[in-house]
């Protein structure tokens, strides 16, 4: 598994995600975070779910989930 990395903000910040991240919080940072299944919990729990290990993966991948 890859190291999280540092990521962009829409505020232009940086801010290190961590997989306990809880997808309520990130979804008022990252709005396309809401075309993922509601039932997922944590960052971790997405990554699972998509099969991807990191969040600019996670973002990509919910973008082309409408």
């Amino acid at each position: 598994m890859a190291f999280e990395k540092h990521q962009r903000t829409e505020k232009g910040t940086y801010r290190r995600e961590r997989k306990d991240s809880l997808m309520e919080n990130l979804r008022k940072e990252y709005p396309v975070l809401n075309n993922l299944h509601g039932n997922i919990k944590t960052l971790g729990g997405a990554e699972n779910a998509l099969d991807v290990d990191s969040l600019s993966q996670v973002l990509k991948k919910a973008k082309n989930l409408k």
